[in-house]
């Protein structure tokens, strides 16, 4: 609905501006196009207009599409179910980067659910059959975005000397929802909270949160990773600080001399959370090339 809203108020815009051609030149028989700066100006806006329109088109048209997949996977036609989609990825392929959008960006998270969907494959994540359904109506979109995300976010964990498999945090951390926001203020598909976000150069404003930019976000949260490890020397201690903070942690080696993870959690030196928090993204880590050849 809104990309059909954003084309027709698009053919509004160019009917607008070709009422108003005609007696624009009619004024000025004399003028040379080239050098009427008028003209000139209508006719960049004309293009713009075009352009967009194109653009318009082809997001409507996958949009049909993508539905029929949905539709047909509903009723058990496989095949024309992914022949359906594989031309809506198509159509949404045609648009060029500098042309892209938040809508186009939504319709490839809608392209990506319903290929996961379709995908023969367990999910990455398992749960009591209980809350099968909560887990499914996290999972579908965190594998979307992640499809969305990965060859980026992946990117820059490498640029930063950190295995890829590190996007196993943000995937538990927030589903790669970059708009996510916890009851303790952590925001972003990394949930940094201000102070450390802040730490690590990322702006944390009203109208300038840097926290919610999958790029930005993503670069600290390495360089913090990497800080984390080199500190403790072990992934899991590494995650269960990202967790629960480095300072406590350390407290806790300090006190006891304990500088394992698993022993840790054995004696309860660490909370519920943080003992839960460090298998689940080992378990989502371990994975992560599984779930990424399922979404191809």
């Amino acid at each position: 609905m809104a990309g059909k809203k954003a084309y027709l108020t698009l053919v509004a815009v160019a009917v607008f501006t070709l009422a108003f051609e005609a007696p624009a030149r009619a004024q000025s028989p004399a003028t040379s196009r080239d050098d009427d700066p008028v003209v000139s100006a209508m006719e960049r806006i004309h293009s713009a207009v075009e352009r967009r329109a194109a653009i318009a088109d082809r997001v409507l048209a996958a949009s049909r599409l993508l539905n029929e997949s949905k539709v047909a996977r509903k009723r058990g036609e496989r095949e024309r179910a992914i022949s359906q989609l594989q031309q809506a990825e198509a159509l949404a392929n045609e648009i060029e980067p500098p042309e892209r959008s938040h809508l186009l960006d939504e319709l490839a998270i809608a392209i990506a659910m319903e290929r996961a969907a379709l995908a023969p494959s367990q999910p990455a994540i398992q749960a009591p059959a209980s809350d099968a359904q909560k887990v499914g109506a996290f999972l579908l979109p965190a594998l979307a975005r992640y499809r969305v995300y990965s060859e980026s976010l992946t990117r820059i964990l490498r640029e930063e000397n950190l295995p890829p498999e590190l996007l196993a945090v943000a995937m538990v951390e927030s589903g790669l929802n970059p708009l996510a926001l916890s009851p303790r203020g952590a925001r972003g598909i990394w949930q940094f909270m201000p102070a450390t976000a802040e730490r690590y150069g990322l702006a944390v404003g009203a109208t300038d949160d840097r926290r919610t930019n999958p790029e930005h976000s993503t670069r600290a949260a390495a360089r913090y990773l990497r800080d984390l490890y080199r500190q403790f020397g072990d992934w899991k201690l590494a995650l269960a600080a990202y967790n629960w903070g480095e300072e406590k942690v350390q407290r806790v080696i300090d006190r006891t001399g304990v500088r394992d993870f698993d022993e840790m959690a054995r004696r309860d030196l660490l909370p519920f959370e943080t003992r839960k928090y460090v298998p689940a993204v080992l378990a989502v880590w371990a994975r992560l090339n599984e779930g990424r050849a399922a979404l191809r």
